[in-house]
């Protein structure tokens, strides 16, 4: 899917932006995986480096002053927290919050 997504930017916008998506999608998929082993989270700090590299194409344009996402300042505590508790699995928030959803009514 991630694929579908970087062919319909591509020539439409800076390459920077395009490596910016990549690396972003490409860090979703390792740590959306089942299984993490050492090697996964060197692939993972790695993809959040060039991640954080790229996303000054933004800021270098002018688009943003600061960037500001709660979900960028938590990508850089993936690896410490898979390491600490293991892999999620899967498992979204939304599967808790839809379960006590149903639990309160």
């Amino acid at each position: 899917m991630s694929l579908v997504y970087i062919t319909a930017i591509e020539g439409h916008v800076p390459k920077d932006v395009v490596c910016t998506f990549q690396a972003f999608l490409e860090f979703c998929c390792l740590v959306w995986q089942g299984v993490i082993t050492e090697q996964t989270l060197t692939e993972i700090d790695d993809v959040l480096r060039h991640f954080h590299l790229f996303c000054k194409v933004f800021w270098n344009a002018g688009v943003i002053d600061y960037f500001s996402l709660p979900q960028q300042c938590a990508m850089k505590h993936y690896h410490y927290l898979i390491f600490q508790f293991g892999a999620p699995n899967g498992l979204c928030s939304s599967i808790t919050e839809s379960k006590h959803i149903k639990a309160v009514k």
